[in-house]
C-alpha cells in the first residue's frame, strides 16, 4: 500500500506543472540579460566610434578653411569642434588629436629620405636624411605638426581608447577598444 502511495505521489508530482515557469526563467534570463548588455556594451562602442569619425571630419572642414575667432586659436577650435561632437562620451583629457603637414598627398605617413649607406633599406643612426619636419632627427612620418597654411596637406588624427565598462564583456572584448579616425584634407586659399 505504501509503493502505491508513492508512486501515485510521484504521477502526482510530475503532472504538476505549478512553478515551471519560475524555473524557465531563471535559466534563461542569465543568458537573456548577459546578450542585452552585450548588445548595449557594443551599440556605445559603435556609438562612439562613429562619433569620433563625425568629429573628425567636421574637425577638418573647419580647419581648411584658415577660419579664427577672437580669442580662440584654430587648434582650440578643432579641439572644441571634437568635444561637441562626441557628445560628451569621450574624455578629451584622453584624447590624442595630430595634425601633420604636408606638401603633397603622396608624402602622407611616409619618411623622411635619407641615404641608406649599408644597403639594409631602413634608416640606421648616423644615415644622412633630409630633415623634411625641422625638428632634427629621423622620422618614420615626414609631416610637420600644424595646422597649415594656404593649399597644404593637412591630416588630422584622432586617436582614443575607450575603456570597456561591463566585467563580463571585457572578458570578450578585452579592456578597452581604441578608435582612431584619419582623413587628410587640402587647405583652402585663405
Amino acid at each position: 500500500m505504501r509503493g502505491r502511495f508513492i508512486s501515485q505521489a510521484m504521477v502526482r508530482l510530475g503532472a504538476d506543472e505549478r512553478g515551471a515557469a519560475i524555473i524557465e526563467f531563471a535559466l534563461i534570463m542569465p543568458i537573456f540579460l548577459l546578450l542585452t548588455i552585450g548588445a548595449l556594451e557594443i551599440a556605445l562602442v559603435t556609438f562612439v566610434g562613429s562619433s569620433i569619425e563625425a568629429a573628425v571630419l567636421q574637425a577638418s572642414r573647419y580647419g581648411i578653411t584658415g577660419s579664427t575667432s577672437a580669442g580662440v586659436t584654430r587648434e582650440d577650435r578643432v579641439r572644441n569642434i571634437i568635444e561637441d561632437r562626441t557628445f560628451g562620451f569621450v574624455d578629451m583629457d584622453k584624447v590624442e588629436i595630430d595634425t601633420l603637414i604636408y606638401d603633397r598627398f603622396q608624402d602622407v605617413g611616409e619618411p623622411e629620405p635619407f641615404e641608406d649607406a649599408n644597403g639594409n633599406g631602413s634608416y640606421d643612426t648616423g644615415e644622412n636624411f633630409t630633415d623634411i619636419n625641422g625638428n632634427a632627427k629621423w622620422d618614420t612620418d615626414m609631416g610637420k605638426a600644424g595646422l597649415g597654411a594656404d593649399d597644404d596637406i593637412v591630416l588630422y588624427r584622432i586617436r582614443y581608447e575607450w575603456g570597456i565598462l561591463t566585467p563580463i564583456i571585457r572578458e570578450v572584448l578585452g579592456q578597452s577598444i581604441e578608435h582612431t579616425s584619419v582623413v587628410a584634407v587640402r587647405n583652402e586659399d585663405f
